[in-house]
């Protein structure tokens, strides 16, 4: 009698174990897309994002294949993987456009984040930039013909700007609390800020701001370029002789007396 309601409790068990995942839910175990039961990918190492088309009835996802993500589309029936023509660099945030046809997700870049949307059926590709900026955000309105991103980048704070799905009609929706008035240009695998108008042969102070993210805002250091008239580099990294060699062949930077600052937001 023991050995049968031991039988039944692990019937049980294994019935709402069953029930509690429904048969079309589309799911990421371990590095792989399933639809319920039924591995629509392979075992990825990582997998970023996925989302589901019910009337096309395909999967759009991001998944590491080896050192970056790239997108892919499955069908929820099940076939061959079909990646999106890949990118050196990572893309992430898929999505699909609420009319179905098109996808779009966001590509990061040493120079700055890339909107890209893909209309599916003819695989023709439109890209917006986003120079010096990273894309925090990105939602479609109910009809498809337009989204919105919340953007943020190292002069300015986070704003939101949308446009069309091919890239055109772009216009500023909410403007940033604060926009610096500085210049920005890359150094030595980082970034670096001065004020907009310098005068003739001015050497400016330097600060060395170690960040987790290179081309985000932060208001600390925005409350020090207001406040203060320095050269701000922006690095992921402490810096080593090669960026000290790139600071010193600049005219206006003061490296007597560098200031470095790390920080963790």
């Amino acid at each position: 009698m023991q050995l049968m309601h031991a039988r039944l409790w692990l019937s049980l068990l294994f019935l709402v174990g069953c029930a509690s995942v429904p048969p079309d839910q589309v799911r990421v175990v371990d590095g792989q897309l399933f639809r319920g039961k039924t591995a629509l990918t392979p075992r990825f190492a990582a997998i970023d994002s996925f989302d589901v088309s019910p009337a096309r009835r395909e999967v759009v996802f991001s998944a590491k294949r080896t050192t970056n993500f790239d997108v892919g589309l499955v069908s929820l029936d099940g076939s061959d993987v079909h990646w999106i023509p890949e990118d050196p660099n990572d893309e992430v945030a898929v999505q699909w456009a609420p009319r179905g046809n098109k996808v779009s997700y966001i590509v990061h870049t040493p120079a700055g984040d890339i909107v890209r949307t893909v209309h599916v059926p003819t695989s023709v590709q439109v890209a917006s930039d986003f120079p010096y900026a990273t894309v925090r955000s990105l939602h479609w309105a109910p009809d498809g013909e337009r989204y919105f991103v919340v953007v943020a980048s190292p002069d300015a704070s986070p704003r939101t700007e949308s446009m069309r799905y091919d890239g055109t009609e772009r216009r500023t929706e909410i403007a940033p609390k604060v926009k610096l008035d500085v210049d920005m240009e890359p150094l030595a695998g980082g970034l670096v800020l001065r004020p907009a108008s310098m005068r003739y042969g001015e050497r400016l102070p330097l600060v060395v701001w170690i960040a987790p993210r290179l081309l985000d805002w932060s208001d600390a250091r925005g409350a020090l370029l207001q406040r203060d008239r320095v050269a701000c580099a922006i690095v992921t990294k402490p810096p080593g002789e090669a960026f000290w060699t790139a600071v010193r062949a600049v005219p206006w930077i003061d490296a007597s007396k560098p200031l470095v600052q790390s920080a963790t937001e």
